[in-house]
């Protein structure tokens, strides 16, 4: 699916992108949604937990009536989640054509040729200890790692999203995980992406989502392909939304330099 923009962008020599899991809104919590997003005013957000629901609708239109173009078909089943992103910047073409099980969980934008960067936006399945879920999240990592692999040495992309996913130096340690999803951050860095938050706050350990119990974790990501980390000013965690209570993640902003970003811009 994809919209036409109508043209509203910021002027500045920047490339700011963000990702934020939603939370399949409802529609009052996605007007509060829309107004965080008016106030991050990113050129790109990746929305993750997406929902064939009057919520997500009423916030990918408000995406749409700002200026943003929209892509990202939204699931099928009221029952399964997506992810969309919304751009201001780049040409208004259809996401690339990617072989996965899950197609609206893993969007690939190409953001155009004066930009010359592809985002990957991502989803990836939560599970329980059910073997049908298990099996669903480790076969959607080993399609998304082999996704990534594809890209040639010297392309330009960012993967953002929520992973569902920590590393293995996390904080506290978690029993509850696999070897085999330790590995798929593992094999993102294998594939040449860096985390990006990671390699500017050695040491750190953020969350981006907090459970019931109070413990944390940090499952929302920003990486770039080589030569991208040499343009990054920044990558924060925003925990304003989830502290306002309209959705349960902290909003993760990658800040780029980028000269290309005025001739890129859509409108």
């Amino acid at each position: 699916m994809i919209e036409e923009p109508t043209g509203h962008c910021n002027a500045d020599s920047t490339l700011r992108l963000a990702t934020l899991n939603i939370s399949g809104p409802s529609v009052a919590r996605a007007q509060q949604l829309a107004l965080f997003l008016a106030e991050l005013d990113a050129d790109v957000v990746v929305l993750t937990e997406t929902r064939d629901n009057e919520g997500t609708r009423t916030l990918l239109n408000w995406c749409r009536s700002e200026g943003y173009l929209v892509t990202g078909a939204l699931p099928a089943s009221s029952r399964e989640r997506g992810v969309a992103v919304a751009r201001r910047v780049g040409s208004a073409s259809a996401p690339v054509a990617v072989e996965i099980d899950l197609p609206h969980r893993l969007v690939i934008d190409d953001l155009g040729e004066d930009l010359s960067l592809t985002l990957v936006a991502a989803y990836v399945p939560s599970r329980d200890a059910s073997a049908p879920k298990v099996e669903r999240k480790r076969r959607f990592l080993r399609q998304m790692a082999r996704t990534l692999q594809g890209f040639a040495a010297d392309q330009r992309v960012v993967l953002m999203g929520d992973l569902n996913v920590i590393s293995r130096s996390h904080l506290p340690k978690y029993s509850a995980f696999k070897a085999w999803e330790y590995d798929a951050l593992e094999q993102i860095a294998d594939a040449g992406f860096t985390d990006v938050y990671a390699d500017l706050n050695p040491e750190v350990q953020v969350y981006s989502w907090i459970g019931r119990t109070g413990l944390g974790y940090r499952y929302d990501y920003a990486f770039v392909s080589p030569g991208l980390m040499d343009v990054v000013e920044s990558c924060e965690y925003i925990q304003e939304p989830r502290k306002r209570g309209i959705t349960d993640h902290a909003a993760v902003v990658l800040t780029m330099r980028s000269p290309a970003i005025e001739a890129a811009r859509v409108g």
